[in-house]
């Protein structure tokens, strides 16, 4: 999550020896560029563009117009992947309107306060499958480590039949940030380095594949 295009540039030109299957693009305090393109252009990596909302727990302050723009202009540049929220107005147009442009949409629900029941995370899982998700994400708030386990019952469930990426934030949601590719999910998140965490429980790239290298997993 950086201030300009040069500075993202930097970030990714050093996450190369860390070999990333995706790099997520958090354009949040960002202003609108023409020049998202030179981002492309750095980098073969898998790139994901996000501009997370506030009420979704990212920094964005601008108008929706303007933050779906620079997704639409982050698809236009061939990024891979964009992430737009459940909760998006008109989002069936939206979604509509990235895949014309070649990205595959995640659809994202982020919920700051709690992990919700299994039941309303199944409900979740349906509403983003319904509106055309190429990847589902489901993020709750861990206040126990049985968050951490409802998250890896839904993707022992589902991750077999969608591509679905699911976890709870916080110091209690860590297991569910590890395992959860362990019990299908397509990915997970790791930060860049101690200290540049773009969400709560965050495992530096370094140190997750370490772990995922003493559990015997790749």
């Amino acid at each position: 999550m950086e201030r300009n295009v040069k500075e993202a540039i930097k970030v990714l030109r050093r996450l190369e020896p860390q070999n990333p299957d995706f790099v997520e693009i958090r354009f949040d305090l960002m202003k609108p560029r023409s020049d998202i393109s030179e981002i492309r252009n750095a980098t073969d990596r898998r790139l994901i563009a996000t501009n997370r909302r506030k009420d979704q727990g990212g920094l964005f302050s601008g108008t929706e117009e303007n933050r779906l723009a620079t997704l639409m202009q982050a698809a236009e540049e061939a990024f891979d992947y964009v992430d737009v929220e459940l909760n998006t107005y008109n989002l069936g147009q939206r979604v509509h309107g990235l895949k014309r442009h070649g990205a595959n949409v995640i659809i994202s629900y982020h919920n700051e306060r709690s992990t919700p029941s299994q039941d309303a995370l199944e409900s979740v899982l349906e509403r983003e499958k319904r509106v055309g998700a190429d990847v589902c994400k489901i993020v709750g708030t861990a206040r126990s480590y049985d968050d951490s386990l409802r998250c890896l019952v839904l993707l022992s469930k589902h991750a077999r039949r969608s591509r679905l990426v699911c976890f709870s934030m916080g110091r209690m949601g860590i297991p569910s940030r590890l395992l959860s590719p362990l019990f299908g999910a397509y990915f997970t998140f790791a930060s860049y380095g101690t200290g540049r965490e773009t969400a709560s429980g965050q495992i530096p790239i370094k140190k997750l594949r370490a772990l995922y290298s003493e559990l015997g997993s790749s």
